[in-house]
């Protein structure tokens, strides 16, 4: 059963429509699920479409944030709760901590490397649970392409390509954790190329 997830998405204002529809619409999906939500806690852009899904429909979301960005104001006041950390890196593994899934959004520098670095703690068993990148307007496709030729130059196992789950709208995630097989407890056993 589902209870919480975390949603990496963008801050930036200015892109397009169709990804702050699938941000808000994502979040008012896990509300009606009755699943919490753990983001960056940012109020624009993809973030603040995410928390405004959220709360219109009386979900429960929950903002992790570094201090440093609530000092540039950066924060979002509309949340249920505000975690407020030291650093970045104390962000990234606040936001992880008690989820039973990692989801997405396009994004930027930011949200590439929350993606990355939660699949490499996959690739090394320290993290088991689903991954959804939410592919909306083929955004990611680039990466997934890279990803290929990352097994294809052997860097990767092929089995690795099975960490995450790729959708084309916020429809399908809840469905798609829901299906995913568990994975493999002996992670390190094929960690290594």
């Amino acid at each position: 059963m589902i209870k919480r997830v975390c949603v990496y998405c963008a801050s930036s204002s200015k892109v397009a429509e169709e990804y702050k529809n699938q941000a808000f619409r994502l979040g008012q999906l896990l509300a009606e699920a009755k699943i919490e939500t753990k983001f960056g806690s940012g109020s624009v852009g993809l973030m603040g479409e995410l928390s405004k899904g959220v709360l219109s429909k009386n979900g429960t979301i929950i903002g992790v944030i570094p201090q440093f960005m609530v000092d540039e104001g950066w924060g979002n006041a509309f949340v249920t709760k505000q975690i407020v950390t030291n650093s970045m890196h104390e962000r990234k593994k606040t936001m992880v901590e008690d989820i039973d899934a990692a989801i997405a959004l396009p994004g930027g520098c930011g949200t590439m490397e929350e993606l990355l670095e939660i699949i490499t703690w996959k690739q090394l068993g320290l993290f088991d649970k689903p991954i959804i990148i939410l592919n909306v307007n083929h955004y990611y496709d680039d990466l997934l392409h890279m990803m290929d030729k990352i097994v294809a130059e052997n860097f990767m196992r092929n089995e690795h390509l099975k960490m995450w789950t790729v959708v084309e709208n916020a429809e399908q995630i809840l469905p798609t954790i829901e299906s995913m097989p568990a994975w493999s407890q002996n992670a390190r056993t094929f960690a290594a190329i």
